[in-house]
């Protein structure tokens, strides 16, 4: 069921298929930054060096030192690394006061949103159409925190989907799943968006869910995902 749900809501795309959508179509890049560049090197020079090409609206999650969840900083570590990445002239840096670097800044919203929200139950291996399901009453109840919903005691009150999400928190034993990480309005916006970036199965996929939840369309290119 959940991977059906994704096949409806995410669709996978071939390298080919995008050229014909244009340059401006907005992108979703998550995690593509020193810290994790280490270990798929050139995968993530290859996600760089697409994204800085386009001319659309770019949406960028990373995890860096203002969560604490690495030590890479946004201004002095992910940025200059997209710049060396994208293949930033140095020389002309120094001799061109028009030339601002290979990458338009403007374009980009980037946020620091750390991981691990749906992670716990993820590697559980809890039901991926459960967890939506959840991220679905959490929003329809205004909670961030699964410890705070809220069901009738009254068994015969209680929907199915209420009873699958009630089981899942008691097969987690107080592990919680959290979400508020980021603004559900803004990744509206980018409804349709290419998503790039990785874990294939971690910190991308937390965020495929969580379009998921809200049935927002995206389409991952699956060779720009790394892990």
């Amino acid at each position: 069921m959940g991977r059906d749900k994704e096949e409806r809501t995410g669709r996978i795309m071939r390298a080919t298929e995008f050229l014909t959508e244009g340059r401006n179509h907005p992108i979703i890049v998550v995690d593509v930054q020193p810290e994790y560049a280490q270990y798929a090197r050139q995968k993530c020079a290859e996600i760089v060096r697409f994204v800085s090409q386009q001319t659309g609206p770019v949406l960028m999650f990373v995890n860096a030192d203002e969560t604490g969840m690495s030590i890479d900083n946004v201004e002095y570590d992910i940025v200059p690394y997209w710049e060396e990445a994208a293949g930033i002239d140095h020389d002309r840096l120094e001799d061109d006061p028009k030339y601002n670097g290979p990458i338009d800044w403007n374009r980009f919203t980037i946020i620091d949103k750390g991981y691990g929200y749906l992670r716990s139950w993820m590697d559980h291996g809890i039901p991926e159409s459960i967890i939506v399901k959840t991220i679905r009453l959490m929003y329809q109840q205004k909670v961030n925190d699964t410890r705070d919903l809220e069901f009738p005691d009254n068994i015969q009150q209680r929907t199915p989907e209420m009873s699958e999400i009630m089981g899942a928190i008691e097969e987690m034993n107080a592990d919680p799943m959290t979400v508020g990480w980021t603004s559900v309005a803004q990744l509206k916006r980018f409804n349709g968006a290419y998503i790039v970036g990785g874990g294939r199965n971690e910190c991308l996929r937390e965020v495929e869910l969580l379009m998921n939840a809200f049935n927002i369309k995206y389409k991952r290119i699956d060779s720009l995902v790394y892990g």
